[in-house]
């Protein structure tokens, strides 16, 4: 499959996996990412604009523009410009890093019920169930735990970069769509290492097995954040829907690919 069709699965596929949620009722799974999400965006929204607002009157402190009330003189025009414009600025910056970062911090706490979900879902499509050990459970919950921090590094590190870069005039107008599409990237990537733990895959594996469908990674992580932006039902809804998509979506080219490969095989023992 090439990136668009690939892109297509992943958006798609969350069509499938609500279908899939009310077919085989699954509704249950919704309610324990409720309060986390909820706690974590409130107050990490609070936070966010409570420090952007410290830093716009500690920079116009120190450079003596915080007691100009006088909009007439120039001092006052700074002062007035710097605290809408810096203190916007400041919040979408950092709402952007709230945003890449809340769903981590999400993603890890939810970690457990999330590759339960996901090992559910496999059991239905496969018509098979796997046995509970409680080494395997713990080991998969670090491997989630521990890609998922991964994940949080690299785009961190990229953020940093942009950040950098979006100073440029023209050249760092590029870096905000730049940045959404990495997160999309990394949070779908994060959706789909659930299937990959189940199947035993590596993460360099999963890594270049994500790679190779980079475009069913951020078609998941764009739902995932368009469902976020839904006020209330969205932070309900966004993990577990996109982890019942992700599912979905590797299992089908897990799928294909052993059938891929099982042709490949037929062919060459006809040959020879």
């Amino acid at each position: 499959m090439g990136f668009w069709s690939d892109l297509g699965k992943g958006i798609s596929s969350h069509i499938d996996g609500l279908k899939f949620i009310a077919k085989h009722n699954l509704w249950h799974y919704f309610l324990f990412p409720v309060v986390i999400l909820v706690v974590l965006y409130i107050a990490g929204s609070w936070s966010i604009m409570g420090l952007a607002d410290w830093i716009v009157d500690g920079t116009l402190e120190y450079y003596g523009l915080s007691d100009s009330g006088n909009t007439e003189d120039w001092t006052g025009i700074l002062a007035l410009i710097g605290r809408l414009l810096v203190g916007i600025i400041l919040k979408v910056f950092f709402l952007m890093i709230l945003t890449s970062y809340i769903k981590y911090i999400v993603l890890i706490i939810c970690s457990p019920i999330l590759a339960m979900l996901s090992e559910r879902c496999d059991e239905i499509i496969n018509n098979k169930k796997y046995p509970f050990h409680f080494g395997n459970f713990l080991h998969d919950m670090l491997r989630g735990i521990l890609v998922t921090l991964r994940n949080m590094a690299f785009e961190t590190l990229i953020i940093l970069a942009c950040m950098v870069i979006g100073w440029i005039p023209v050249i760092g107008w590029l870096t905000v769509p730049f940045l959404y599409i990495i997160a999309w990237y990394f949070l779908g990537f994060a959706m789909m290492d659930y299937s990959y733990e189940r199947l035993r895959m590596k993460i360099l594996e999963g890594t270049r097995f994500t790679r190779k469908h980079k475009g069913v990674a951020i078609g998941n992580g764009f739902i995932f954040s368009m469902i976020l932006l839904i006020p209330f039902l969205g932070i309900i809804i966004a993990p577990i829907l996109s982890v019942v998509a992700a599912t979905l979506a590797v299992l089908e080219l897990k799928g294909k690919q052993q059938q891929q490969a099982q042709n490949f095989s037929g062919q060459g023992t006809i040959q020879q």
